[in-house]
């Protein structure tokens, strides 16, 4: 008998992700840095400001939206339609404003919209009903939690920490992970428009160069990393647990052990479609 713990794509053990709210400009300078070192993040936006039409001058033109949108590196989530508080609107409220956040976000962007960020941080079983019939398959919070776990319930996502503590954690998210742990996630929040007003971009920029210099980390979007996880339970097991069989499309990295010998795993890959014995 084995014990089994996933793993990120190629075996790794770590994963980074990153998230900004309201789709402003100021985001723009960020997807610069992405582009410059092959970091992945979601930005999060408000759709109201788009009624009638208007485009107003502190939020991203639709045009930059659906350019974002289309870059590989990035993903568009809904971020509250008008920017309620979350906790304090009854469900036909709150469902009506998801699906008016996510209809917009949907007909700017031409993809489908599943993430969310709660606005202003605050929720409740209300609003997680209503990010539920909306089909909204994770959601996050701004309850910092300066850990690296990976979330116990996906509408309720709490990220590792805001930007301004990233660089204090990064060193302890390089801590070692044991062969008998679950892999470490550091998730990364915050908003642009900070860089500008503290004037310490160069904040965001070593923290990523320092990241994109070590080898072991996952860089991924929010829902890249719910997709991964979510699929990593559809596996199925022979009943002695030495068979595996892959009905997703995802590839997929474990780390396996024999329970009396906790120090001596090995990373196995469990392609798509295919079984394999360990």
């Amino acid at each position: 008998m084995y014990s089994f713990n996933l793993r990120f794509p190629n075996g790794k053990s770590r994963a980074m992700t990153f998230s900004y709210d309201d789709g402003i400009p100021a985001d723009l300078r960020l997807v610069e840095l992405l582009n410059k070192y092959g970091v992945k993040c979601t930005f999060n936006i408000n759709t109201a400001f788009y009624d009638d039409g208007n485009e107003p001058d502190n939020r991203l033109k639709k045009s930059q939206l659906k350019e974002i949108a289309e870059n590989p590196l990035c993903e568009i989530a809904c971020h509250g339609h008008t920017h309620p508080y979350y906790n304090a609107l009854p469900m036909a409220n709150l469902t009506n404003d998801i699906m008016k956040n996510r209809n917009a976000s949907e007909a700017i962007t031409d993809k489908i919209v599943r993430g969310f960020a709660y606005p202003y941080g605050p929720f409740n079983a209300t609003s997680e009903a209503a990010l539920k019939a909306a089909d909204i398959v994770y959601a996050r919070t701004t309850k910092s939690t300066k850990a690296f776990a990976l979330p116990e319930k996906w509408l309720e996502w709490h990220p590792t920490c805001h930007h301004n503590a990233s660089l204090e954690l990064f060193d302890e998210f390089m801590g070692n992970v044991k062969p008998w742990q679950a892999p470490k996630l550091m998730y990364v929040w915050g908003h642009t428009y900070e860089f500008d007003n503290n004037n310490n971009w160069e904040l965001i920029e070593q923290l990523l160069e320092k990241a994109t210099k070590e080898e072991g980390i996952w860089f991924a979007t929010n829902m890249e990393i719910y997709e991964y996880v979510e699929a990593f339970k559809e596996l199925v097991f022979s009943a002695d647990g030495n068979t595996i069989y892959n009905p997703t499309r995802f590839d997929f990295w474990a780390l396996v052990n024999a329970n009396w010998q906790p120090d001596s795993g090995k990373v196995i890959k469990i392609p798509a479609g295919e079984t394999i014995r360990i």
